[in-house]
């Protein structure tokens, strides 16, 4: 049941965040497993770096195929440590992306 309400809160607010953005694919997810697909073939992106901007901030995160970030948190998640999620992936995305256009 949590899985379910907050894996959707996140959805959301994902799309809130990064749908509008030049280089985010698609973001889809099941539960508490969510995926934000890039678009690197355009930006020529190296998403891998991600991972590691991400460890600087202590968040764990997982890039498959070499453009979808895979976002798989406890099930035991609550809505504040879901909120920190949101915000440091999106700041990442977001931050990622403009570099890789200028």
């Amino acid at each position: 049941s949590n899985a379910k309400t907050l894996g959707k809160y996140m959805l959301n607010a994902f799309a809130e965040k990064l749908s509008a953005l030049d280089g985010v694919r698609e973001i889809r997810g099941l539960g508490l497993m969510i995926g934000i697909e890039l678009d690197n073939d355009h930006l020529n992106y190296d998403c891998s770096e991600l991972v590691k901007l991400a460890l600087e901030k202590q968040l764990l995160i997982n890039v498959t195929a070499g453009n979808v970030i895979r976002l798989l948190p406890p099930l035991i998640l609550d809505q504040q440590q879901a909120d920190t999620i949101i915000e440091t992936v999106s700041e990442l995305v977001t931050s990622s992306l403009q570099k890789a256009v200028a």
